[in-house]
């Protein structure tokens, strides 16, 4: 019988109930496998930006999938926001610490002055899938590439610019919290000419919440057994 066609290399692949064939298409990160977010799906982001919108453009520190560069070599402004609050919170203020530590704790300067804001997607979102199911699609154990260390990250990074050039129409990449695995995390990339992505959520709070008290991040830490510093007054 004869194989079914495969797919070019660095080819993005959507899955049809014609394509479950098992070993139809190999596992690679030059094949990943595409999902798509609706319009107005809510997010959150932690930064100093009152609307939680802006895009980092910075080279100076490495997170997990970027600074990246098109291929004018110019950098590419990265967003990161999570799916709920929690997740935006363990992903940003708590995101160094380990359920392993044996006293975790957090100092103001990692809390004050950040704002948690809420975002509403614009349209539709394309996005590499790195759940469990597109890990599986490009052949890359979790632990590699989303529960790894900040020392890992130069191979992160080799590994977007890899999806990315394979699935040159995607907005970003969307995976399952490593801090915090209730919580779906996304990274988004303003290349040029790409539409608009995030806006701020009409439900937005003021800025001058400011953590609200520091309620939910003390609730959180609390229930982490996460020690967070208050600072004098």
């Amino acid at each position: 019988m004869a194989s079914a066609p495969r797919p070019p290399r660095g080819t993005a692949t959507r899955t049809t109930p014609s394509d479950t064939t098992a070993g139809a298409t190999p596992r690679s990160p030059d094949r990943p496998r595409l999902i798509t977010w609706p319009a107005g799906r809510s997010l959150w982001r932690v930064s100093r930006d009152p609307d939680g919108t802006a895009f980092s453009p910075s080279v100076v520190r490495q997170n997990r999938f970027s600074p990246v560069f098109g291929p004018d070599g110019e950098v590419v402004a990265a967003w990161y926001g999570a799916t709920t609050e929690a997740g935006a919170i363990f992903e940003s203020v708590f995101h160094d610490i380990r359920p392993s530590d044996s006293a975790p704790r957090v100092l103001p300067n990692q809390y004050v002055n950040r704002i948690l804001a809420p975002v509403v997607t614009t349209r539709d979102l394309v996005l590499v899938d790195l759940t469990s199911t597109g890990l599986h699609a490009i052949g890359i154990a979790r632990r590699s590439i989303i529960d790894s260390t900040s020392g890992a990250y130069p191979r992160t990074i080799a590994i977007a610019h890899r999806l990315r050039s394979a699935a040159p129409d995607a907005d970003g990449f969307a995976w399952v919290s490593r801090a915090q695995d209730t919580s779906q995390c996304v990274v988004l990339y303003a290349d040029p000419g790409r539409a608009p992505m995030p806006a701020p959520s009409p439900s937005r709070a003021p800025p001058a919440r400011h953590w609200g008290g520091l309620a939910l991040l003390r609730e959180l830490a609390t229930a982490a057994r996460i020690t967070v510093i208050i600072p004098d007054r």
